[in-house]
Order: C-alpha cells, then structure tokens, then sequence
C-alpha cells in the first residue's frame, strides 16, 4: 500500500510524491520510503500531467528510506506546525530533506444569507511544502493540503504500529525457541 500525491501543472514544473512501507533488508523491518518525480508532460486537451516516463532518469526522480525516528520527527513537525529538516548521505549523493509549514490563502464562496447571493472571500489555511535538494542542484518539492497533511500523519503512523508489532513478533519468537529448547534439555531422574 502507498500514499501518493500527485501536483501536475500546465508549465510542465510539477512533481508526484509517493510513500510506501517497505522493508528494511538488514533488520528485516519495516521502513518508510519516499519517492519523488519530476513531471514529464501535460496534455492541454486532458488538463493532466505524467510523470512516468521519468522514471528511469536519474536527474528526475529520487528515492529515500526513513527510520523509525525519522518518521517519529515528520508526525512531530506536522501535528505541531513546525520546521523538519534531515540530511541523508547515499553514495556520492547529499541531500536535505524539509517539511516546512506555511499559510495558504484560499478564496471560498459563501451564502450571505440577508442577500442570498454567493460572495467570494479568502480564508488563510495550514498547508505544508515538503522540498528535497540532492547535491545542491536537484530540487524536488510540492505543497501539501491540510487533508494530505492529516493522510501522512496517518501514513506513518501506521508504519510506526507495523516496525513495533515486527519487533514484538521476533521477541514472541525467541521466547518461544528458548521455552522448546529448555524443555528439552534431558532432566537428570533426581
């Protein structure tokens, strides 16, 4: 399962973020990984962008894997409308990870019931932008809505619940071959 987030735009400059759980090959847990990729093209006619023929270009797309505390940090800084950042370093690759908080206007209508007419006003809301620089020169970034905010919270909240529930499932493991193996250790007749 993944959570993805899609941000085309007519000026061909927006980007896709997905978030899946995968599994982490040393300690066999599970891990968030995020994927971010550049939009390729937009069909006037369709109104959508695509991004998959970015897939393979290097330049166009990035992968991260976050631990447990690092998606304890991203819950953190949502929840509570603060600044996260993170350096990861991968091979010859650097790159600096941000969930930065931000207010966004947005025009409503609403019902001005004395004259039953529809008024536009604007109303400020809590948006986040997440922004991934590699080595300085790659930026990939979007914005997110308050109901893609509270979807990520979830997200990796769930990721949480599922690392610990595997570190109890090996615990509940071990416990078990140790009682097998103690019980049949040959008992002296005494």
């Amino acid at each position: 399962m993944s959570l993805n987030i899609y941000k085309p735009n007519k000026s061909n400059s927006g980007f896709a973020f997905s978030f899946s759980q995968g599994l982490d090959k040393r300690t066999q847990e599970p891990v968030l990984y995020m994927r971010a990729i550049g939009q390729y093209s937009w069909d006037d006619k369709k109104r959508i962008g695509s991004f998959f023929e970015n897939r393979e270009n290097p330049e166009k797309h990035i992968n991260l894997k976050f631990n447990e505390f690092e998606c304890g940090s991203i819950i953190s800084c949502l929840q509570n409308r603060h600044d996260y950042e993170s350096f990861h370093k991968y091979e010859d690759n650097q790159t600096i990870i941000r969930f930065t908080p931000w207010d966004k206007s947005q025009k409503i209508k609403k019902l001005d019931p004395k004259t039953k007419e529809f008024k536009e006003r604007s109303q400020v809301i809590p948006a986040f932008g997440i922004s991934v620089t590699r080595n300085g020169n790659q930026t990939f970034k979007i914005s997110l809505e308050p109901g893609e905010v509270e979807c990520i919270k979830i997200y990796l909240s769930n990721i949480l619940k599922n690392i610990y529930e595997a570190r109890l499932e090996k615990i509940k493991k071990l416990i078990r071959a140790n009682s097998k193996e103690a019980n049949d250790i040959k008992r002296p007749p005494f």
